[in-house]
């Protein structure tokens, strides 16, 4: 009789683990899409799983592909986040540039330096960890821990480097 307890304690306790998250997501991502209500406010949080992601593909979309449907709502999505009050059917640059960016992630070794610039070039508000996590949420990419840390510091480092006043007076030749 012990060994039917040990068992079905066990069993609750894997089932719990395996499927808890599954369903706590999807509960999350019907609150509403990332695009109308920004991940930073607490809407939900997003995983490959998700509504939100289903359908993309992670290797082998071409720029057409990416720039198209439901990727287009992603990129658009993400944008938001990374450049609020610019109309993302009016600025196109930040579109290709997070499309760019999001194929790099889909690489088994994203080139860090790539990676960060087109962040921090399609960025006008900082790159913090939580805007990092949640614009990889919105565009259904990730990366290995070490590896998404280094492309957050380096971004804002490169969009503070980007923003900041240049130390040439004007007139003054180079």
């Amino acid at each position: 009789m012990r060994k039917g307890k040990k068992y079905a304690l066990g069993f609750a306790i894997v089932w719990g683990l395996a499927i808890g998250p599954i369903l706590y997501t999807a509960r999350a991502a019907e609150s509403g899409t990332p695009h109308n209500k920004p991940i930073a406010e607490g809407v939900g949080k997003i995983t490959p799983r998700s509504p939100w992601c289903s359908g993309y593909k992670l290797t082998g979309m071409t720029q057409e592909q990416r720039l198209s449907g439901k990727n287009l709502e992603r990129l658009r999505a993400a944008q938001s986040e990374l450049a609020p009050g610019f109309a993302a059917e009016s600025v196109k640059t930040g579109l290709y540039l997070l499309a760019d960016y999001q194929e790099e992630l889909e690489k088994r070794r994203p080139d860090v330096t790539l990676a960060a610039s087109y962040l921090a070039l399609a960025s006008t508000v900082p790159v913090t960890a939580a805007r990092f996590r949640d614009v990889n949420a919105l565009l259904c990419v990730s990366t290995a821990k070490v590896t998404a840390e280094s492309i957050q510091k380096l971004a804002e480092s490169l969009r503070k480097q980007d923003n900041a006043p240049s130390s040439q007076s004007k007139g003054s030749n180079p």
